[in-house]
């Protein structure tokens, strides 16, 4: 009984690995061909001189997982190893199927896998690349102080002159799900003020100032429309870009926005603490009404002063 039993794991091992074997084996001649396609139709792609590396590094890169699939794969042949190396490797009644594993490949793909690849930190996916863009290309212009310049030193200057007080000492971003953008400015605010302004070189940068009444009194607040996500609204709605997997994963896509500028200004001593996102809706989905969400912050702001 014991050696009926040994026989047959030692037959389920073996096999399995014949079948892993295969699966790699199919694996890497897919890989060969897409790096054949790639050297022909993208060639222009690629510097000359390393042309044939980069696209071979490209296409043969495994991820950890994988690397540690293979690895297992080699101490399975190890084990297996009864003395006849024919037991080894797989037989044709396996490789026979590896046009099977190249039709099979496509099967998993879908939006939860698109997801997961959203998710990834490789820097690579749109919403990262909007938040990055907007961070470098304004926020870390605009905000930190140098040589008595800054947003903080502008609004105390501006406070001091004008004779108002700011709500908060912060730059409010708001980050919207609406593509009517600018109505929630008409609907919480009272009128829009003078700008802060500053200079950087030839550019001048500017940030809208909005009254708002608070407890009967007015308040001022430094507020920003979050520019990449109403880009974003008019590209889902337009026939020309909206593709349907932007549709599809529009929520996730907005969150991953919202996390990686938060990450961004908080993680830039420059930067940090000068900025506070406002999300028209909650991790849970639920609306979040900006005039409640402010009067947090004021208090938050109270309580640290105080």
């Amino acid at each position: 009984m014991i050696r009926t039993l040994t026989i047959s794991m030692r037959f389920v091992a073996v096999t399995s690995v014949h079948i892993v074997e295969t699966v790699f084996l199919a694996d890497i001649l897919q890989r060969l061909f897409l790096s054949v396609v790639e050297y022909v139709r993208h060639k222009p792609n690629y510097l000359p001189e390393d042309r044939v590396r980069r696209i071979l590094r490209r296409s043969f890169t495994y991820r950890n997982k994988s690397k540690c699939l293979l690895w297992c794969v080699f101490l399975g042949m190890v084990i297996s190893v009864t003395g006849n190396l024919r037991a080894v490797f797989p037989s044709f009644k396996f490789l026979v199927h590896i046009p099977l594993y190249w039709l099979l490949k496509y099967v998993e793909q879908s939006p939860l896998t698109d997801l997961y690849w959203l998710r990834d930190s490789h820097g690579l996916d749109y919403a990262t690349g909007m938040a990055l863009n907007w961070f470098h290309g304004r926020l870390k212009a605009s905000l930190p102080e140098r040589q008595d310049d800054g947003l903080k030193p502008r609004m105390d200057v501006y406070e001091a002159k004008d004779n108002v007080s700011f709500g908060l000492n912060q730059l409010v971003i708001l980050s919207l799900d609406e593509s009517s953008n600018h109505e929630i400015l008409k609907k919480h605010f009272i009128c829009k003020a003078r700008p802060l302004e500053t200079s950087r070189g030839d550019r001048i940068l500017k940030h809208d100032v909005y009254r708002k009444k608070v407890n009967d009194k007015i308040y001022y607040f430094v507020v920003e429309l979050a520019e990449p996500m109403m880009s974003f609204s008019e590209a889902l709605v337009s026939g020309s870009t909206g593709t349907w997997q932007m549709k599809e994963l529009e929520r996730e896509i907005r969150m991953r926005f919202n996390e990686k500028l938060a990450e961004l200004i908080h993680m830039c001593p420059e930067t940090r603490n000068l900025a506070i996102i406002y999300k028209s809706h909650d991790d849970e989905g639920n609306p979040v009404d900006l005039t409640d969400w402010l009067i947090s912050h004021m208090g938050k702001k109270k309580t640290k002063n105080s």
